[in-house]
């Protein structure tokens, strides 16, 4: 049994302006299927560099690759350069979260990982980060511009990223901790539009608008009166999990393919109906599984192949933490060596 890098598990706490989950397993009780050693000065050189598709691929104005997908992570307390060394590649995405109320965001380090090549994710909270417990914000202050500060100094600092960012604001609008709690959807809508009209007014022209919901089917109710509007959103989002070893009323296994085809088939078939552009690409933003002991890999397996079947899906990221009882960190799970052969297929591999 071979032990995981030293980096893989190295902590981000300095990092992270959120509360992290639970400590990790120690390296030595992690089964894994992959050796080798990391450092957080790692770099690209000697990586596998998995063949590109033949299809040229190109880049569009709002980070969408014309074939393919990107391949993305939260990174829970890991670190990520011991986690790419790992897996044997660069992620393409790295999904961060802050509060409306920090003017330093993106983080100098989450600068430096753009301009590395990596995409930045970040979810804009309504919430303060910069008190303790985080405590949520009204969208009604969005709205009357108590934040307006913060949100100019994170604008000017997003137009400094040198590439493509993506951005949401207050992800899983229409689940039960958010929906008519911060605010009436009205007012959601009402407060996504002043935070885009003020990046855009204050010079984040880089940023692209992800929309994301939970995908639940139970919520597509909710999901037309959160709609900000096609020029207000560059991407939908939503997100693919399979909890069966830890939410009772779970029972059924839910494949990657079951758990985020339903919302695909719902935008595909009423977005029009609602004014929502089916055209537009969808990220999934957060995916993974509870352990399923020895089909773990299956579900990580199968991803490429539902990704070729629903072709306006262009990104995929894990959600690598643990939130409660659930939890989806690979080494945990024992997903490791499958999560990283789907991430060498070459649909998911093609230069920025």
């Amino acid at each position: 049994m071979l032990a995981l890098p030293a980096g893989f598990v190295a902590c981000r706490a300095a990092e992270r302006s959120t509360a992290g989950p639970a400590p990790p397993p120690r390296p030595s009780d992690i089964p894994s299927t992959l050796g080798g050693s990391a450092s957080p000065e790692a770099t690209d050189k000697g990586w596998h560099k998995p063949k590109p598709p033949a299809k040229k691929c190109k880049v569009t104005a709002i980070a969408e690759p014309t074939c393919g997908a990107w391949w993305g992570i939260s990174l829970g307390e890991y670190e990520l350069t011991g986690l790419e060394r790992t897996v044997g590649r660069k992620f393409d995405i790295v999904y961060e979260w802050h509060g409306v109320d920090q003017p330093a965001v993106p983080t100098d380090g989450e600068l430096a990982r753009s301009r590395q090549g990596r995409f930045l994710h970040v979810n804009v909270e309504a919430r303060r980060f910069l008190q303790p417990g985080h405590p949520a914000v009204r969208y009604s202050e969005i709205i009357n511009g108590h934040f307006d500060g913060p949100l100019k100094a994170q604008a000017k600092r997003f137009g400094k990223a040198g590439q493509k960012v993506f951005v949401t604001f207050d992800h899983e609008a229409d689940a039960k901790t958010r929906y008519n709690v911060r605010g009436t959807p009205a007012e959601f809508v009402a407060a996504w539009r002043h935070i885009v009209d003020l990046y855009r007014k204050h010079g984040a022209d880089n940023v692209v608008f992800v929309w994301n919901v939970t995908g639940w089917s139970g919520n597509f109710g909710k999901l037309p009166g959160l709609w900000p509007g096609n020029d207000y959103v560059d991407w939908l989002s939503w997100e693919g999990y399979n909890m069966s070893a830890c939410r009772p009323e779970q029972k059924a296994v839910l494949s990657f393919d079951a758990a985020v085809r339903p919302m695909y088939d719902w935008v595909q078939r009423h977005g029009p109906d609602h004014g929502i552009d089916r055209d537009k690409p969808v990220m999934i933003s957060e995916m993974g599984t509870t352990s399923l002991g020895g089909h773990t890999a299956d579900w990580y397996r199968a991803i490429p192949g539902t990704l070729r079947d629903l072709p306006r899906i262009r990104a995929v990221k894990l959600w690598n933490e643990r939130v409660g009882p659930c939890d989806f960190r690979l080494p945990v799970t024992g997903g490791l060596g499958a999560f990283t052969a789907a991430g060498a297929d070459p649909y998911l591999n093609h230069a920025h």
